[in-house]
């Protein structure tokens, strides 16, 4: 079935899939468009009065790997770990429709570093395509210290620009060059900040052992739909 044909079937089904999306996994909802956004229009009367301004949304989710980098191989793992001091790491991320990534590094000093946008990718573009992993960072892993109580990372994707995370976003580089200004740091209060906005109730995360993945999703469907989770590594 192409796209239009999925689109039309979710339409029919969305009425269904709105009164029961708390049922659905994480992941079921990853991997699904979402269901349909009905404009009232007191106008019209009738049983289809209020379809007429109806847009298709896709509930907007986050899918993301951890890679050991071993002998200059990229080895999945299992996102619970365990992970030791010294492992040099990469994230794998995949979202299921375009937005604005931010991922952030806590550093010892307490302040968060960026790790993307990264310069390496799509000279530092922080606006993503779906249906693509992103290996971050592009060559180079991190390498993980802080095992006790856990390395954290946090990672926001949004539908619109974070206002209070532009900070974060470099100008593009241009091609064949070089950067070497350190990557921003931003506050713990400002991290804190982009999380409280979020509302809890619309989250789900999934993670998925066979996969070795985990699955966050903002299941509102909203146009500003925004998802904010953290990542934390140990060595259990």
């Amino acid at each position: 079935m192409d796209r239009v044909g999925r689109l039309v079937t979710v339409a029919l089904m969305a009425p269904l899939l709105f009164g029961q999306r708390g049922k659905y996994s994480a992941r079921d909802l990853f991997h699904s468009e979402a269901g349909l956004i009905v404009a009232s229009d007191a106008a019209r009367k009738g049983r289809f009065g209020s379809a007429r301004k109806s847009t298709i949304a896709v509930t907007l989710g986050v899918k993301y790997r951890i890679w050991k980098l071993q002998g200059g191989q990229a080895i999945e793992a299992d996102p619970a770990g365990p992970f030791q001091p010294g492992d040099q790491i990469r994230l794998g991320v995949e979202t299921n429709d375009t937005g604005y990534l931010y991922i952030v590094h806590r550093q010892p000093s307490g302040l968060w570093r960026r790790v993307f946008p990264d310069p390496e990718i799509e000279r530092g573009n922080h606006f993503i395509r779906s249906g693509l992993t992103y290996p971050i960072p592009h060559e180079e892993g991190i390498e993980l210290r802080q095992l006790s109580p856990g390395e954290r990372f946090f990672l926001v994707l949004s539908r619109e620009p974070v206002k209070d995370l532009e900070v974060l976003v470099g100008p593009l580089r241009p091609e064949g060059t070089v950067s070497a200004a350190p990557p921003p740091e931003i506050p713990e209060q400002l991290v804190e900040k982009v999380r409280n906005s979020v509302n809890k109730q619309e989250l789900a995360t999934e993670r998925v052992a066979p996969e070795k993945a985990v699955y966050a999703v903002n299941r509102s469907g909203k146009p500003e739909s925004m998802v904010a989770i953290e990542v934390r590594l140990t060595a259990r």
